[in-house]
Order: structure tokens, then sequence, then C-alpha cells
């Protein structure tokens, strides 16, 4: 069977660790690579073994060599070049989050059900291993009937890591190009892909955030508490999560890529799971933890490489 091959739109610091789940990959080949920064293309297609680089993503579309796309854009440009690759009858994957708004949304949708192709949003928190460990074992029944879920994000001052440039940021500072905050739109828009992932749809949210755009465009939001209930209920009890997001800027953060980290710990009416890591090395603890009958089990032959839940 020939393999699927794959043209990425976008080029930048992110579109790295997308690179790598085509290293040996069986089914899928980096094909081409579209970006409109001057020569950017051509390196990044040199870097990682691409056969064909452009400037403009359209000619990437016209190309009939081309089977599918992976839209690694600023949130502004979603709706725009996902429909445009659609009805161009290429498969689609776009990263989180569809657009920057509902509308933006259901005309991506609209497009994609007229389109005779595979089309997804992307968001790899939810290939990430020891949530994956964690979410088999909420399906096991280990923690029982779960009941409340608690998500804490903290950003800081990254040990090791990339190096962020200001200017690679400033269109998350401007709503209409990121769709509100950096801190809950972008970051967090997989804070919302997890709590869907473990808990399931939310019926209501109350937030609270800091929107003093004077704090950088990278932590517009934050300090967030964002509290929600989920549909359905257990013996008659609602069921409630609460998601906070703080910037610590003199909290030391050792870290591969980004200076930011996620915890979540979610109840059940018998046990209690744990995820103590995701992006980074915050907390020197087991990946996942189970609390059961009184003992704790901590599981911890797993790849925690946050880079690793691009391999998809």
């Amino acid at each position: 069977m020939s393999k699927v091959r794959v043209g990425f739109i976008g080029a930048g610091r992110i579109a790295d660790l997308h690179a790598r789940g085509y290293a040996n990959n069986p089914t899928g080949t980096l094909f081409a690579v579209a970006d409109s920064s001057p020569g950017r293309a051509e390196t990044r297609a040199t870097e990682w073994h691409a056969d064909r680089s452009y400037e403009d993503y359209r000619e990437m579309l016209a190309d009939p060599d081309v089977d599918a796309v992976e839209i690694l854009l600023p949130h502004f440009l979603h709706r725009e070049v996902a429909i445009s690759a659609l009805e161009a009858g290429k498969h689609v994957s776009l990263q989180k989050p569809m657009g920057v708004n509902l509308h933006e949304a259901d005309a991506i949708c609209e497009a994609a059900s007229k389109a005779n192709v595979v089309f997804r949003v992307f968001d790899n928190f939810l290939s990430y291993e020891p949530y994956r460990v964690a979410k088999k074992l909420i399906d096991q029944g280990e923690i029982g009937d779960p009941l409340t879920f608690r998500i804490n994000v903290v950003t800081g001052k990254g040990v090791g890591g990339w190096e962020i440039h200001d200017e690679a940021d400033l269109w998350r500072a401007i709503p209409a190009q990121s769709g509100g905050t950096p801190a809950i739109l972008d970051l967090g828009a997989h804070m919302a892909a997890s709590i869907y992932f473990f808990m399931g749809p939310v019926e209501r949210v109350h937030t609270f955030s800091d929107l003093d755009i004077n704090r950088g465009s990278l932590f517009h939001g934050s300090p967030a508490m964002i509290t929600f209930e989920f549909e359905g209920k257990f013996d008659g009890a609602q069921r409630f999560g609460s998601w906070a997001m703080t910037h610590a800027p003199e909290l030391e953060i050792p870290t591969d890529y980004y200076p930011d980290d996620e915890m979540i710990e979610i109840v059940g009416t018998r046990g209690i799971v744990w995820i103590n890591r995701c992006s980074a090395k915050l907390l020197d603890a087991p990946p996942v933890s189970l609390l059961r009958d009184g003992k704790t089990r901590h599981f911890e032959d797993m790849e925690v490489d946050w880079g690793d839940s691009f391999r998809v």
C-alpha cells in the first residue's frame, strides 16, 4: 500500500513536533511544506526531507500529488485555509482550535460535510500517554463513577525548552485573531478538550479571568478560574469541575518545550486518579497515580515525553 503524501501548511515552531510523526511512519510521509515567510518552506522541507516546498499554500492545494494537509497556522487563518483545502479534495488535519468563533467552526464543518475526504481537529493532549493510561483506568471502573474534575495549569520561567520570540506571539494578543485570550483560547483549548475527554459534555460554565492586556500577550487572560457543571448526574447529585490557570513569573519549570505544565485530579465514587505532568516536568512525581481501597498505586512504565503525543 502506498503512503499518504502529507503537506504542512505552516512551518513554525510547533511544526517540528508534527514532523516527528512522519519519521519511520509506515502509512504516511511528509511530502511538501508551505509557508509564506520567504525561504522558510524550502529550508524546512530540506530539514524534514520533504520533496516539495511552496510560499503560497494554494499552490500546494493545486498539486495532485499531495493527498492530505496538516494546517498549522494562527487561529484566524484556519477557516479560509481549511475550507480551501476541503474544496480542493485534500484530507485535512486542522490544529486546534477549529476557529476563532462558533460561526467559523460551523462553516468548516459544513465544508467538511460536503467533501468526500477525512477531516479532523487535532489535539495532541488527547494522545499523551499518561492521559490515555488515566482514561483507561477510569473506563475500567477503577475510581467508580467520576464525580469531580480539577485541572491546574501553571506557566512560569522555563528551565530549558524552546526559545520563543515575542514577535511570534503578537497575533495572540489580538482578540479577532486569537479568538479571545491566549490563556483560555490557545493553551486553554487543550484544557477544554481534556475536560470533555475525561468527563463528557459541559452544561454550564462560570469564568473569572484577568483581562489586563498590559500583562503581556502570552499570559493575557491569566490568572483565571473556570468552574463548570457537567451534563448528567450520579444518584441525583450534580457533577462539577474546576480549571485554574496561573502565570507565576518566578517559578522555574523544567521543560523541553514550553514553560507550562498541567496537573489533573479526578475524583470518583470509589477512588481518585491523578495525572501529575504533561507539557513539562514541573513535579518530581509518577506520571499517573491511583488511590483506591485505601491504597495508592503509581504508574510509571509509559512514555512521558509530551512531544511524543504528536506521533499520531
